[in-house]
């Protein structure tokens, strides 16, 4: 009997086994796996099961008895488009910890997401866990060094937790983005941040010093754990651009200790004890919710169709380098000042000046650049759409640019905003709450009928009549004007991807007549939102591809170049980048992100052969120690770009001059 006993128990503890490894990723931002990588690695690495559903990023019943840890990455509504927290997912939330499991609840900060910070903070309220998210970045202008981003951010410091530390005690570490968080007591947090910092209040900025970055209480014999989504991807790309301190890349490497034993932590329940438990909590109330909270019941199952992925993905070394690069590219690397054709006095676009010009020419020939880029204006060619005057300046401002850049060794790539895009008012993008957006709907006929064509039209006829000056043509896509995943329910993408549904026999006719509203989480809760996003790709990438050949009717040679806001990852920008791929030569990519190599090498195993160039800020350079930023520029990306300008407001560098910014530009070769 004893061992029959013993036999049963054994039985036991194995088939738990399993659960007790596997981590369940939801993310309601929709994040492209590969951006992701850098989140899970460390759990990964502590021996954790990963697996991402991205496109049903909600809790079901199921979930419950076969995952033990959830990493659950909160959305950006309403200050962008995303999927939100509902009544569901906070009814399994209080399952989930109850029934002895982890919750990582990884908050987005930084401007975005106070929805999301809203629901958590009630759940926080109603579970008695005693932590709450504020909504101010913290800051600190007073740091050991700038950002990539140029902006100064706090350092974290981890806390004992009973005889062991959560990474080093300290040694201060950069966690990225972070908002405070306040507790119940002291004893709850797991990281501070420093000292200095910070946050922006109404009027004058408020001291933090010391302030919460990483919590966690009991609930039962369940973990509660906070803590922003950047921080928990501080190591490598996310959504939005990493903050990393280019200068003493280093100390990441005590940024990955904290990441690796937070993720021990959550596997070892024995070493909660010294984390308090949960005390009485408060009725759940979502009625005053800044936006309604969705009130579904949560399923029993995921919705057939969507499917879960193992992370991290592996790219293939062979794969880490860009195929068919210029032998310029290779030897030299891509050096691009970023500026654009024209100035911009009393929030209106005027030409430059010839002394304007002159001193732009001065400072590509004293920082050693190969390429100019920027806003060219070819918006403002049209005849049908656009007064002779502004159209004479355009011209006037080809033609000064064209005089002073022939006689140098640069090379030019004027490029079309896509804000100015269109012309004339039509539907404007909508989001998964069915609300409009600032950027225009992606497939609206005047703007792939009318204002693309024609700048692309302008922008081909310059690089055929400057065919030694112009060598690549491209997009800007970095403004408030771009789409992410949780976006695009406007009539006529809706009718386009509701077509390619219906004709696969997955959607029936019925659903061309739901609202904006309804159709988000229509194709979220019937499991069609890969479809329904891969079919909007394809037509980006179909409208995109006539784009270039007419461009490419006008000169055969030429490059095509596109700046984003973030690393490519979204169905608008690979539709865009699928249809203008070229079997010979690379796509010109610039972005703020600084780790990307291993990011695009996964790119290229999908066919998108891209070059990159990170984004510098002038602050970066004043370094004593180069290496970190030649590892950035060099070896990680392809070149870099960087513009003039520094970022202002309190605690802003003073301002440097051409020739210092020169100088230090000379020094960074490869």
């Amino acid at each position: 009997m004893r061992r029959s006993g013993r036999l049963i128990a054994l039985l036991l503890l194995s088939a738990c086994q399993p659960q007790a490894r596997r981590l369940l990723l939801l993310d309601l931002a929709l994040s492209e796996p590969a951006l992701l990588n850098s989140t899970v690695q460390p759990w990964r690495d502590e021996g954790y099961a990963v697996e991402y559903r991205r496109f049903y990023p909600h809790l079901a019943r199921a979930d419950l008895g076969r995952y033990r840890v959830l990493l659950f990455l909160l959305g950006r509504e309403p200050e962008a488009p995303s999927d939100a927290l509902t009544a569901g997912d906070l009814a399994l939330l209080t399952e989930w910890v109850l029934r002895g499991g982890v919750v990582v609840l990884g908050y987005d900060a930084d401007g975005e997401g106070y929805l999301d910070r809203w629901t958590a903070n009630r759940w926080l309220e109603f579970a008695g866990t005693g932590i709450s998210i504020g909504d101010r970045l913290l800051e600190d202008t007073t740091g050991r060094t700038a950002t990539t981003t140029g902006r100064l951010q706090p350092w974290a410091e981890g806390r004992a937790m009973g005889d062991e530390p959560l990474g080093s005690v300290f040694d201060p570490f950069p966690l990225d983005r972070n908002n405070v968080l306040a507790t119940r007591d002291a004893s709850q947090l797991l990281a501070v941040t420093s000292r200095h910092a910070f946050v922006r209040a109404p009027r004058t900025p408020a001291p933090r010093p010391g302030a919460g970055v990483a919590a966690a209480t009991r609930i039962g014999d369940g973990l509660v754990v906070v803590i922003s989504r950047h921080a928990l991807g501080a190591l490598g790309p996310q959504f939005r651009p990493t903050t990393a301190p280019a200068q003493q890349l280093d100390a990441l490497e005590r940024t990955g200790e904290f990441l690796h034993a937070l993720a021990r932590w959550t596997r070892r329940p024995a070493e909660w004890a010294h984390v308090p438990p949960a005390a009485r909590g408060v009725p759940l109330a979502l009625a005053q919710a800044p936006v309604p909270v969705e009130l579904a019941a949560p399923g029993m199952t995921p919705p057939r169709g969507v499917d879960t992925i193992t992370l991290p993905l592996l790219p293939d070394p062979k794969l880490a380098r860009a195929t068919s690069t210029p032998e310029w590219l290779r030897q030299q690397g891509m050096r691009v000042l970023w500026t654009p054709l024209f100035a911009t006095r009393d929030g209106r676009r005027v030409v430059r000046s010839g002394a304007s010009l002159d001193s732009l020419v001065a400072l590509l020939d004293a920082g050693g650049f190969n390429l100019l880029a920027g806003d060219a204006g070819p918006e403002s060619t049209d005849s049908l759409h656009v007064r002779w005057e502004e159209r004479d300046a355009v011209r006037r401002a080809w033609a000064d640019a064209v005089k002073r850049l022939q006689p140098t060794s640069v090379a030019w790539i004027p490029l079309l905003d896509y804000g100015n895009a269109r012309h004339a008012a039509a539907d404007s993008s909508r989001g998964a709450r069915g609300e409009g957006l600032p950027a225009p709907c992606a497939l609206d006929s005047t703007l792939w009928a009318d204002g693309l064509p024609s700048a692309a039209s302008a922008l081909g006829r310059l690089a055929a009549e400057q065919r030694t000056l112009v060598i690549a043509l491209g997009l800007d896509v970095a403004g408030p004007h771009s789409y992410s995943m949780g976006q695009e329910f406007c009539d006529a993408a809706w009718r386009r991807g509701l077509a390619g549904l219906i004709r696969a026999g997955a959607a029936g006719g019925g659903w061309d007549s739901l609202p904006f509203a309804a159709r988000y989480p229509t194709l979220r809760d019937a499991g069609l939102l890969p479809r329904y996003y891969r079919a909007l790709e394809d037509e980006v990438a179909a409208r995109a591809m006539v784009l270039r050949d007419r461009v490419l009717k006008q000169r055969r040679d030429l490059y095509f170049a596109f700046r984003l806001a973030q690393p490519p990852a979204d169905w608008f920008t690979l539709g865009l980048l699928r249809g203008f791929e070229l079997p010979d030569r690379p796509l010109l990519l610039f972005t703020p992100e600084i780790w990307t190599r291993d990011l695009l090498a996964l790119q290229r195993a999908r066919g998108l052969n891209m070059v990159h160039a990170v984004a510098l800020a002038p602050p970066s350079l004043r370094a004593r120690d180069w290496s970190g930023v030649r590892r950035l520029v060099f070896q990680e990306s392809d070149g870099f770009w960087l513009t003039p300008e520094e970022p202002g407001g309190p605690g802003a560098s003073r301002r440097m001059s051409q020739d210092s910014l020169g100088r230090l530009l000379r020094r960074l070769a490869r």
